[in-house]
């Protein structure tokens, strides 16, 4: 998330950036809207999970969330606080949204 100090700023970076390949990855900017102005479509394929346990690595993040589809990325990090947490993509919507 960036949060840029005017609107022309951010409207600059969605109209420059977006669509812009970045490595092998096409990268999609938007502008940030509200929960409950978002559209409610569930067509969302990654997933954020938060409070894992300290033992929680890569093996046990494809055990646990590979049961429910083909992961085509994925990431553990820590917080300030050493809490550990995930960011897991999923090749298509569905394995989303059971997960």
């Amino acid at each position: 998330f960036v949060h840029y100090e005017t609107e022309e700023a951010a409207k600059q970076a969605i109209d420059r950036v977006n669509g812009m390949l970045i490595g092998d990855k096409t990268v999609e900017v938007q502008a940030f809207l509200k929960r409950n102005d978002r559209d409610t479509a569930t067509s969302f394929t990654n997933i954020y999970c938060k409070n894992l346990p300290d033992d929680f690595d890569e093996d046990k993040l494809k055990a646990v969330f590979g049961e429910h589809g083909t992961i085509t990325s994925s990431c553990i990090l820590d917080d300030k606080a050493c809490r550990k947490f995930c960011f897991v993509n999923y090749e298509s919507s569905e394995a989303a949204q059971k997960a």
